[in-house]
């Protein structure tokens, strides 16, 4: 039924910021010889490289299956002649990141949410996306686990922003993240992006998560496009998932 299998990163296919597992390598090999696989984070490319590229980068055969989509998606990436390339992106002009930076910064400080903390920048600028990391992404998981788990904070921060930032699209991430891109340029809009490149329909496609909300960064092609979903709630889960789509 399915050609398209798309999964979210972080939580899904690895850990947070962590190598992907040697069974879930496996499985993950094994899928792309059947399938052609979608993966989406709000990480850069540079993690994908970390995380995942790295176990298969020496295999053209399954890479040419594989889409790369960073900074929720916001740029596309597929391998052809032998390397990576960037397909699409949209990125901010410098007006639009110093204005989105500002008012984060005036939030944060407005509402006394700078943490006690914090790992490095709160504040990064992945150029077609920015990202604020409450305490940045080398915090241990046990640190970011803790910091806000029911959300509180960051949607606190999202209601002061929206009406400074309503030209753009500000969405919530895992752990300590809130994710802004351009207006109507999220993972819906990157969806049917990548429908146009592959001739591969909406219900040819499921869409493999751990958390959607809808004021999630995973939310809108659920709510957009009515993506058929997979729902996991750990790794084991979506290996399982991944038996079931090859055997």
């Amino acid at each position: 039924m399915f050609k398209m299998i798309v999964f979210d990163m972080d939580w899904t296919l690895t850990l947070s910021r962590g190598d992907m597992q040697p069974t879930m390598i496996s499985l993950f090999k094994e899928l792309l010889t059947k399938y052609k696989v979608w993966v989406i984070s709000w990480w850069d490319f540079c993690q994908f490289e970390t995380q995942i590229l790295k176990f298969i980068w020496n295999n053209e055969d399954l890479l040419k299956n594989l889409y790369i989509c960073p900074t929720c998606s916001t740029k596309m990436y597929i391998f052809k002649d032998k390397s990576w390339q960037k397909l699409y992106w949209i990125d901010f002009t410098n007006d639009e990141k110093l204005h989105i930076i500002s008012v984060l910064e005036n939030a944060i400080n407005k509402l006394w949410l700078k943490p006690e903390k914090t790992y490095w920048e709160l504040i990064e600028d992945r150029w077609t996306q920015i990202s604020y990391a409450a305490i940045w992404q080398q915090a241990p998981h046990e640190v970011k686990s803790i910091y806000d788990p029911d959300f509180k904070k960051r949607l606190k921060i999202r209601d002061y922003i929206k009406d400074d930032l309503k030209w753009f699209e500000v969405l919530v991430a895992w752990r300590s993240t809130i994710d802004i891109t351009r207006e109507w340029v999220d993972k819906a809009y990157w969806v049917q992006k990548l429908m146009d490149v592959t001739w591969i329909n909406k219900n040819e496609i499921i869409f493999v998560w751990d958390a959607v909300f809808p004021w999630w960064n995973d939310y809108p092609p659920l709510d957009k496009l009515w993506i058929t979903t997979k729902k996991v709630f750990e790794l084991n889960d979506t290996e399982e998932f991944i038996r079931e789509l090859i055997k």
